[in-house]
């Protein structure tokens, strides 16, 4: 899926703008990405982040409890390492708009999944971490998981919206 030109404008000003820091005295690449994590995200999140339609069976069994969008492709840890390399001279904001586009997808996951999937370095099957597809969860389900962590969180919501049950 490609971006809409006004989100390809908004993404590229981001480049420059991170890159900028990123050449600033004592601004490490996790530093200039910690501002995109923290800062630009929230404003960007409903144009670019994705839900895969994939949710742990653990925040099933929870549903209630502390769940995140888990970013399964590890955008901080990926976009860390293009900082670093594009500090050294690359000016590439098409690459910034990949890895974007690529790490800005999201499962459902319980928060203490999400931190065993951190330090096993992105691998749900080491985490022990069991994927169900959208489709087979209950409709009641669906419609909180909806409500919770969808509306208003992802780019393409309305494809997960609840249907009446």
């Amino acid at each position: 899926m490609a971006y809409p030109s006004e989100v390809v404008e908004r993404l590229t000003s981001v480049y420059e703008e991170l890159m900028w820091l990123a050449n600033r005295p004592f601004v490490t690449p996790r530093r200039a990405r910690a501002w995109y994590s923290a800062v630009v995200a929230e404003a960007l999140k409903r144009k670019v982040r994705r839900f895969t339609g994939q949710v742990s069976k653990a925040a099933l069994d929870d549903i209630d409890g502390k769940l995140v969008l888990e970013h399964y492709n590890r955008l901080s840890h990926s976009l860390s390492e293009l900082i670093e390399l594009h500090s050294k001279g690359i000016n590439d904001p098409s690459k910034f708009i990949e890895l974007i586009q690529k790490c800005e997808r999201v499962n459902i996951t319980t928060d203490k999944e999400n931190y065993r999937i951190r330090k096993l370095a992105g691998d749900y099957r080491l985490a022990g971490v069991r994927m169900v597809d959208w489709q087979s969860i209950d409709k009641a389900a669906q419609a909180k998981l909806y409500q919770r962590k969808l509306r208003g969180q992802v780019a393409n919501a309305s494809e997960f919206a609840p249907v009446a049950y």
